[in-house]
Order: C-alpha cells, then structure tokens, then sequence
C-alpha cells in the first residue's frame, strides 16, 4: 500500500493544496468582510506553516527513496541499518517533532474558536483548562522526542540494540504520545455537541451545524490509523518491510494535520459544503423526526450563525437565563448568550 512512490507524492500535494484553499479562503472572508483577525486564526495559520514542512519533509524522503520504498529488512533486523533507513529516520523525527507541535497549534485554534463562540461561563472556564493541558501536551512531546535518548543522540540512528539499550523510554513514550493525540483530538471534537444540541432549532439544522463540526472526526480516524501502524510495529507483530512502517506513519501523520487544518476552517466554508450537507441533513432528519421537512428553497443553504453577544447583553452569572430586552427574534438557551439567526454564506464569529 505504501510502496507507491508517486500516489505518495500525489497524495502529499492534493491534501496541501486542499488546506491552501481553505486557509486562504478563511483570511480571504475575514478581509472582505473587514473582521478582525483572532486568536484562532494566528494559531491555524501557524499550524498550516508546519502542515506545509510536513509535506515538504514527505516529498524529499520520497525523493531521496527513504520512504515509499523497500530495505528489504524489518525494523528489528540488524541488517536493516543502513544510510536510507537513517535517512529515513531523521525523517521520522522531524516528521514527530512538527507534527506534534503542527497539531498543538491546531487544538488550540479551535478550542480558541470555541471560546470565540460560546459564553456559557462553566464552558469557557473548562477551555482554559483545556487550551492549557493542549499546550503542556504539545511542549512536553516535543520535549520528550528531542530527549529520547538522553546523551546518546547517535543511538536514535544505531542499531535495534543499541536503540533500545539508550532509547528506553521512547516506546512507552510513543505509546503515551499516540494515545494522548488520540484522546486529545476525540475531547476536541466534542466539545461543542452538547451546546449544538441543546440549540432551539429544528432537527436538519442540528445535523447540518453538527455536521460542520463532525469534520474532524475525520482527523481522529488519521490518527487512530497512525497509533495502529505504530503500535503494531513496536511490539514487532509487523513483519512488514522497515522502511515501509516508517512511511504508513508518516503518511497518516501528515493527513491528521492536513484534514485537522481543513476541520479547523470547516465553519468558514458553509457556502462550499451547504449543497451536499444540506441533502444529507434533510434525508436523516427526516428519518429522525417527522417534522423537520423543507419548506421552500431559501431553507436549502442555511445554517446557524453564531456570534456572541456583547457585554451589555450577556448575563454571565452561571445558570443565568439571559434574554436581553428586544431579542424576541433570538433563539436562546440554558446559560448561553448565541444568536441564532440563518445566513446563508457562513458562520461569523
């Protein structure tokens, strides 16, 4: 599967031309539209500038046949040391050390949206929890991928024995590290289901605002992928081809961030996703309640827009019920200051 050197290459560029696009189009509405660029988007921006090594780090280990090629030898074999295997494995490091950080900058884009987006005070007190356990996970993986080895820095690139007499850690490590992002990407994800659900609005467009945030259940499959790879490797169940593992890791690692990346901006592109989510939404709704029906074609594109309120209409006392005076035309609920009104091009924060 991962000895296709040229699906590899294709593979690579597709997916970061796809996240140019959405990256592009975000800032390209935030100016048209003269808003304010925020935290999250710095942050996303950031994250797309290590998305972009990643797939830089790609094309040269392909280039120089130190992925998407054979060694002929596992990752346990002795034999299989050699100048294109450490080529490849400085590759993995770099491929560790900016993934981990390409996706810490990412959760911290989108929990910084969340934030953007919500009022419920008990939320936003969560999310600084959140934001400063993404930041610590982020930092110490890092740390620990450049520390390894301790002073045996050679040893990342020696033999299995040497690896593992210097390299102890780097397993149960690589096991914490897989599992967190793991877990770290699905508590992300969400986050703001019981919010939407709770929104007072007909079951389509539930599922159509949900749907906009379910994109990057898609992310949490890439990594589930790469902590499977990895996994399965290091408890030498895999009899695959060393050099092989090493690009299925690096593969998926760089679709997590890419696809994490496009998630990031899903909200932004309503306008593109509106005509084949909106059919989709229609059809389940209406398996779900019998009631959620279109009733003209100016429905067809809609989705909720959010925007928190300003200070003078938000009651932040938790299990405040806040409707300001004059918002008749708001849908409001439990402990959350959101407008709810339809547009039809996208969400604003």
């Amino acid at each position: 599967m991962y000895e296709n050197p040229t699906g590899l290459i294709a593979g690579s560029v597709v997916m970061w031309c796809i996240t140019v696009f959405c990256v592009g189009l975000r800032f390209g509405n935030k100016i048209r539209e003269r808003q304010s660029f925020l935290a999250s988007d710095w942050l996303i921006l950031a994250g797309w500038v290590f998305g972009t090594g990643l797939t830089v780090l790609e094309i040269y280990g392909v280039a120089i046949k130190s992925l998407g090629y054979r060694i002929g030898a596992t990752l346990a074999d002795p034999a299989s040391v050699t100048g294109q295997l450490n080529k490849a494995r400085h590759i993995q490091l770099a491929f560790f050390l900016m993934g981990v950080t390409a996706l810490g900058l990412i959760k911290l884009s989108i929990s910084c949206f969340y934030w953007q987006l919500f009022a419920k005070v008990t939320l936003r007190r969560f999310l600084i929890i959140w934001m400063v356990i993404v930041g610590v996970w982020a930092t110490a993986f890092v740390m620990a991928g450049l520390l390894e080895c301790g002073s045996h820095l050679t040893a990342v690139f020696g033999t299995p024995t040497e690896y593992l007499k210097h390299c102890g850690s780097a397993v149960p490590s690589g096991y914490a590290m897989v599992g967190s992002d793991i877990a770290t990407d699905f508590i992300t994800l969400i986050i703001p289901i019981p919010v939407i659900l709770r929104l007072k609005m007909n079951m389509r467009r539930k599922l159509l605002t949900l749907m906009v945030f379910l994109i990057g259940s898609l992310s949490v499959g890439a990594s589930i992928a790469k902590g499977y790879i990895y996994i399965r490797s290091s408890m030498g169940v895999y009899s695959e081809d060393g050099l092989l593992i090493l690009t299925g890791i690096s593969i998926w690692n760089l679709a997590e961030v890419e696809i994490a990346i496009v998630a990031a901006c899903g909200p932004m592109l309503w306008s593109i996703l509106a005509p084949t989510f909106s059919h989709l939404a229609s059809l389940i709704g209406s398996k779900w309640h019998s009631r959620s029906k279109i009733n003209n074609s100016k429905e067809t594109h809609e989705l909720p827009r959010f925007v928190k309120m300003s200070e003078s209409q938000v009651k932040l006392p938790v299990g405040a019920r806040g409707v300001s005076e004059g918002s008749g035309e708001r849908d409001m609920m439990d402990q959350y200051e959101l407008d709810s009104r339809y547009e039809r091009s996208s969400i604003g924060v």
